[in-house]
């Protein structure tokens, strides 16, 4: 696992910086070397981009970035200039001062340029104004180690014409083969949630971009419509040491139940040593009881073929009610987090439109 690490880039209520601390050290533990700051719903990343930020967000960003450095994980930013590309790459001044204050105030080695799930008009020039606008946030940020673009279309997937319009023509070649080939660029797989990824797909996706992909896997996040209703807590498959050869990098979204996505997370390594887990295994579970403590795994073993597979609709809603008292009267956060799933508090977000 050269370069894996997480990307938090799901719709609906962000995580809490103390969850987001806790995961300095469970990093480190797994193997993974980094952390970009991107929920789609903090709009001081988003749609409040050209606004100055407070100095308490700053501080809070900093010193989860000071945390991440001292567990030895890299630290970065996903920056949307959200609005339309062609009004955007109109306001050079803006954007430039906007990046430079960025990187003046976060002590930042990755800074991520997003064009994901934005609706432009002048789609037949969106390439066009897509690298005005990346020429400007790269001169403003050189200082930064690692740059990271994500494309408007990162999936070969239909549903990403299907919400945002048909793909320009000659789009990724156009934006790619005019893009400073030392950034990187985010790109899904086959589906914008993709079960896995084959050999023969990423050599093609790298042909397209002249560079290997840096992978956005969209497993386990569960921030759409349809997936708000389960935990995914299958063990990493169809992922192995050959990505180390094929991507320039592996950045994980996130389920948006912290404590329980841990346990998928810490399997990413042994799918990387082409030994993928079992969910049935001692060792899968032996992360869980790490993870979530004993009562709660005890727990989880006897409902996990339901939040998986059937997921939280398929429980009568008063056998529901009982489940949450169980898992809360474990009395730990853990617990809690279980207890708030069965009770519907992480809501499905409809801004989520690939969901």
């Amino acid at each position: 696992m050269n370069n894996a690490g997480i990307i938090e880039g799901y719709f609906g209520t962000p995580w809490s910086m103390d969850n987001r601390m806790s995961y300095a050290s469970f990093m480190n533990e797994c193997g993974l070397r980094f952390f970009i700051y991107a929920p789609k719903n903090d709009p001081n990343l988003r749609k409040k981009w050209d606004e100055p930020w407070a100095d308490d967000y700053i501080n809070g960003l900093s010193n989860l970035a000071d945390t991440f450095h001292r567990h030895g994980i890299e630290f970065g930013i996903g920056f949307t200039p959200a609005g339309d590309a062609s009004d955007i790459s109109a306001k050079p001044q803006i954007l430039t001062e906007r990046c430079r204050n960025i990187v003046g105030c976060l002590p930042l080695d990755y800074f991520v340029l997003l064009f994901d799930d934005l609706v432009n008009n002048d789609r037949d020039r969106l390439a066009y104004h897509q690298l005005k606008i990346t020429d400007l946030v790269l001169d403003a940020t050189d200082s930064v180690k690692r740059h990271i673009v994500c494309p408007s279309y990162y999936s070969f997937d239909p549903v990403l014409e299907k919400v945002f319009g048909a793909m320009p023509r000659n789009y990724w070649n156009e934006y790619a083969s005019s893009l400073d080939p030392r950034v990187d660029i985010f790109w899904t797989g086959e589906k914008v949630c993709s079960s896995g990824y084959s050999s023969d797909h990423l050599v093609r996706v790298a042909d397209i971009f002249k560079r290997r992909p840096f992978l956005w896997d969209n497993y386990p996040v569960n921030d759409g419509k349809k997936m708000a209703d389960y935990l995914y807590l299958e063990p990493y498959r169809d992922r192995g040491s050959f990505l180390d050869e094929l991507t320039s990098g592996h950045a994980v979204n996130p389920m948006r139940e912290p404590a329980a996505c841990k346990i998928v997370l810490a399997t990413l390594a042994f799918a990387y040593k082409d030994s993928p887990l079992d969910a049935s295994s001692h060792e899968y579970w032996r992360i869980a009881e790490k993870v979530l403590g004993k009562d709660v795994c005890e727990l989880l073993k006897v409902h996990w073929e339901v939040f998986v597979h059937c997921g939280r609709s398929s429980i009568e809603p008063g056998e529901r009610g009982r489940l949450a008292e169980k898992y809360r009267s474990c009395g730990t956060a853990q617990g809690r987090e279980i207890a708030d799933y069965l009770d519907g508090r992480y809501e499905f977000d409809p801004a989520c439109l690939t969901g």
